[in-house]
C-alpha cells in the first residue's frame, strides 16, 4: 500500500512537471510566432544640408524613420511607378510638463519635366494638434500629429520635416503597417527607437514585447514552486 501510494505521488509529480513543460514550451511557441507591425527602421544620418534621404521599400512598405534636426530641415524621397497612398505622420518624445516642439510635414512631387516641384500637401506647425499617444510596444510616450493620407500619382516625392528653428528628435512614419514582423526583429526596432531618443537598456523592462512574457513566466515558475512546496509540506 504504501509503495503504491509513493508511486501515485511520483506519477502526480511527474505528470504536473511535464504538464508545466509543456505549457511553457507552448507559450515560448506562440510568443515567438506572434506577428508584430512589420515595417523598415531607418536611422537618419545626413552629411551635408538638405541632402535627400531615399527611404527603401516605401510605400510597398512601411518605413519609420527617426531623425534630429541640426540647424536644417531634413528631406526624404520616395519614388513610386505606381498609384498610391501616401501616409505621413510625425511624432517626438513626450516630455510631462512640457510642450512640443513646432514640426511641420511638406509633401511635394518632383516634376516630370525640369527641376521643380509641385506642393501635394502640408502639415502647418501652427495647426498641429499634438495628442499624447503610449506606445506599449516601445514603452515610452510620444505626442502625434495628424496623418497626411492622400493618393498620388506615380512619381517622385519629397517630405521635408522641419521646426521653425530646425532642432529637435522625431519619428517619422511613411507609409501603411502589415502585419509580418518576427520576435526578435521586434526587439530590435525597440531597442534601437529607445537608445536613439536616450533610453538605457533597462528601459526594455518598458516594453510590452518583455514585460508580458516575463510576467507569464514568473506566473508560471511561481505556480510550479507553489505546487512543490505545497506537496511537500502535505507529504512531511
Amino acid at each position: 500500500m504504501h509503495y503504491a501510494r509513493g508511486t501515485l505521488r511520483v506519477s502526480r509529480a511527474f505528470w504536473y512537471d511535464s504538464l508545466m513543460r509543456i505549457y511553457l514550451v507552448v507559450f515560448l511557441t506562440l510568443l515567438l510566432a506572434t506577428p508584430a507591425l512589420a515595417f523598415q527602421l531607418l536611422v537618419t544620418t545626413t552629411e551635408r544640408p538638405y541632402e535627400i534621404v531615399p527611404l527603401p521599400k516605401a510605400p510597398a512598405e512601411q518605413v519609420v524613420a527617426l531623425g534630429e534636426l541640426n540647424s536644417f530641415p531634413i528631406m526624404y524621397e520616395v519614388v513610386s511607378g505606381s498609384q498610391f497612398q501616401m501616409v505621413a505622420q510625425v511624432e517626438q518624445p513626450y516630455t510631462r510638463g512640457g510642450k512640443p516642439l513646432d514640426f511641420a510635414l511638406l509633401v511635394v512631387r518632383q516634376d516630370d519635366r525640369g527641376g521643380g516641384v509641385t506642393e501635394v500637401a502640408r502639415l502647418h506647425a501652427e495647426n498641429i494638434t499634438w495628442q499624447v499617444q503610449k506606445d506599449h510596444e516601445v514603452g515610452m510616450t510620444f505626442w502625434q500629429s495628424k496623418e497626411i493620407k492622400q493618393m498620388v500619382g506615380p512619381g517622385t516625392y519629397r517630405i521635408e520635416v522641419s521646426t521653425p528653428d530646425n532642432v529637435g528628435k522625431y519619428r517619422l512614419w511613411v507609409g501603411a503597417a502589415d502585419d509580418g514582423a518576427g520576435y526578435f526583429e521586434t526587439l530590435g526596432h525597440i531597442r534601437t527607437t529607445q537608445r536613439f531618443f536616450g533610453y538605457s537598456v533597462v528601459h526594455m523592462l518598458a516594453s510590452s514585447r518583455v514585460y508580458y512574457p516575463l510576467g507569464i513566466v514568473l506566473l508560471l515558475l511561481i505556480i510550479h514552486r507553489t505546487w512543490k512546496l505545497r506537496n511537500k509540506i502535505v507529504h512531511a
